[in-house]
């Protein structure tokens, strides 16, 4: 059946893409018309080059017409602060700068009694690994029985002056007899030139023990009662301790910044609290046994301050000069000073190394 006309598909004709260059116009040359007949001798140069790569000027241009590079210094950075020096790295919890030791191991390769090295070690801290790969631990005897490996770091030095030779030789001697009793080997360390060390040290600590004191007395030259004082001290953050001082203990922390102890020296017991009457009360602080060292000063200063109005009396050094604002002041000043020396020595201020060394 034939199919109609208007209906039919229209048939269409391809075309091929073509580029006809008489058709597309005629290229225009940009450059000076080169005739047939022309000889290389007349070829104008400056015609067929870019102006500014003439033959005549192109040197010019890259050597003479270049302008010079102008230097100028770089923009001053903004002042930042020194970078704190790295602490000292060491595979021992301890500073060996300012420590010599000993380390215990079983003969067996098993677990051993650490209670009676410690025991005779004296004023050495005891750190012990309860197993091969376990993280050092401080020694406590109320939690800690067998260990793997102990290590007693002995300060070379502390507020009663630096160990003498005689008595690094003596403490080896004892745990050597002892490490041999018990089946233990011991390794000694640092002993070398220890003497040399333990009086650097001493000198130091000497010059950066700072322990501001500051005495409460009454105004009028009379007393307290045992009971009003305690009941005073009490209500405001003091405990009164076993070896006969009253502890102020932080809020926050319930941790212990300064004491106060009589002013005479004697120490306070509940029954001369009840019969005795009271005339002077010495406060003391010590900063580096303290984390945030200067805080706790403001603290200290201020506890005092608050005392000496509930309780009617002035505030004075030891040499009986009142203070005031300014010498609390000049007093804080001091602190800073001993405490930024430690912080560069590399001993943090309240640390375990701080508080063995101002035991």
């Amino acid at each position: 059946m034939a199919t109609p006309a208007s209906l039919s598909e229209p048939s269409y004709e391809r075309v091929e893409p073509t580029l006809d260059v008489r058709s597309a116009g005629v290229w225009v040359q940009h450059v000076a018309e080169v005739k047939p007949e022309i000889t290389p001798e007349e070829i104008v140069y400056d015609e067929v080059q870019a102006p500014h790569l003439a033959r005549d000027t192109f040197e010019e241009i890259v050597v003479a017409e270049l302008p010079a590079p102008v230097y100028s210094s770089p923009p001053e950075r903004p002042a930042t602060n020194q970078p704190t020096p790295p602490k000292l790295r060491s595979e021992w919890p301890f500073d060996e700068r300012l420590h010599v030791h000993a380390s215990f191991v079983n003969l067996t390769g098993g677990p051993f009694d650490a209670a009676p090295f410690v025991a005779v070690a004296g004023r050495a801290v005891g750190w012990v690994r309860l197993f091969r790969q376990s993280p050092w631990e401080q020694y406590d005897a109320a939690h800690v029985g067998s260990v793997q490996q102990l290590v007693l770091a002995l300060p070379l030095a502390s507020r009663q002056g630096p160990i003498e030779a005689q008595d690094m030789d003596a403490w080896q001697f004892v745990l050597s007899e002892l490490s041999t009793a018990q089946g233990c080997e011991a390794h000694f360390h640092g002993f070398r030139d220890a003497p040399h060390r333990a009086a650097e040290l001493d000198s130091f600590l000497a010059a950066v023990d700072i322990m501001p004191d500051v005495y409460l007395v009454k105004k009028d030259g009379g007393h307290w009662t045992g009971t009003r004082l305690r009941g005073t001290l009490e209500a405001n953050g003091f405990r009164l301790q076993s070896d006969g001082r009253f502890a102020y203990h932080e809020i926050e922390s319930d941790a212990v910044i300064f004491h106060a102890v009589d002013g005479f020296e004697r120490p306070f017991t509940p029954e001369r609290l009840r019969t005795e009457a009271i005339t002077a009360l010495r406060f003391s602080i010590e900063p580096v046994r303290l984390s945030n060292p200067l805080v706790r000063y403001d603290s200290f200063r201020q506890s005092l301050r608050g005392l000496s109005k509930l309780l009617d009396a002035d505030l004075k050094s030891s040499e009986g000069d009142l203070l005031d604002d300014a010498k609390f002041a000049t007093m804080r000043d001091e602190v800073k000073t001993a405490m930024d020396a430690i912080v560069g020595a590399g001993i943090e201020p309240g640390s375990d190394t701080a508080r063995s060394l101002f035991g």
